[in-house]
């Protein structure tokens, strides 16, 4: 009797996400919406993962409300038009940089770390305009490290914030989850110096792991091996990973 070879299934990982949609009246009406490109993001990633990853949205949280940013203000409709018009009106920090929305009050203002804590949700998304003050992707929780921007220590398991710009579209998605993956895999294997030099083009020692001799074969998010900045295919970078790295891409509490 022959035998039944059967090949063995792919691990399926499913994140359960929060989305809170930060659209506010002023923003134009023909930008996306955010249940589009919720389900646009969905889709892409089951491809790139091979199946792999599925995102399963627990609630989408709509806010008519500008974020309420670091030093205690806030756009309106007016403000953020002419904002829109001229960056120069632009809200800024003493340096001249923008001030980033103030993410300890979205934790709390919406119940975040319990849903994290109860296994209700397990990452969030956030969708607003330019100048909202979203990181691409931010890293909470304990033991948090740097995820494309600065870590955020809280009482809760590590989880990851998206900031996504509904006046844009999928392929922005893609290229922001590149630069998660990024981080969480330089720190899992000791490479940001390595990746750091990538990105500033500067000549890099022998690889002394798979990430850096993958990193060496397909380039970061930015660009493909000797090419320049921006002419790399995100999606295709972010379906080229291992198959052994999505549960550490999806999970950062698997790193150590």
């Amino acid at each position: 009797m022959p035998f039944n070879f059967r090949r063995k299934p792919k691990p399926v990982y499913v994140s359960k996400v929060l989305v809170i949609d930060f659209r506010p009246a002023g923003i134009p009406q023909e930008w996306r919406s955010t249940e589009s490109l919720v389900e646009e993001h969905r889709e892409a990633m089951m491809q790139a993962s091979h199946k792999m990853l599925i995102y399963n949205t627990v609630k989408i949280l709509k806010s008519t409300s500008y974020p309420i940013l670091m030093d205690g203000r806030q756009y309106n409709d007016a403000s953020w038009a002419q904002t829109i018009q001229n960056s120069q009106n632009a809200l800024r920090d003493p340096h001249g940089n923008y001030v980033l929305a103030d993410y300890q009050r979205i934790l709390q203002e919406y119940d975040i770390l319990q849903a994290v804590q109860s296994d209700i949700i397990d990452e969030v998304w956030m969708f607003g305009g330019p100048y909202f003050g979203f990181y691409e992707s931010r890293m909470v929780g304990k033991g948090a490290f740097w995820c494309n921007a600065p870590a955020l220590e809280q009482n809760s398991r590590r989880f990851i914030m998206m900031g996504f710009n509904y006046q844009r579209g999928g392929q922005e998605m893609i290229h922001s989850f590149g630069h998660r993956a990024e981080s969480i895999l330089a720190r899992k294997f000791s490479s940001q110096d390595f990746q750091n030099k990538l990105y500033a083009g500067q000549p890099t020692p022998s690889p002394k792991n798979e990430f850096e001799q993958w990193l060496l074969e397909h380039g970061t998010v930015h660009r493909v091996p000797g090419g320049v900045d921006y002419g790399q295919n995100e999606f295709s970078w972010v379906a080229a990973m291992k198959n052994d790295w999505w549960p550490l891409v999806v999970d950062p509490n698997k790193v150590v």
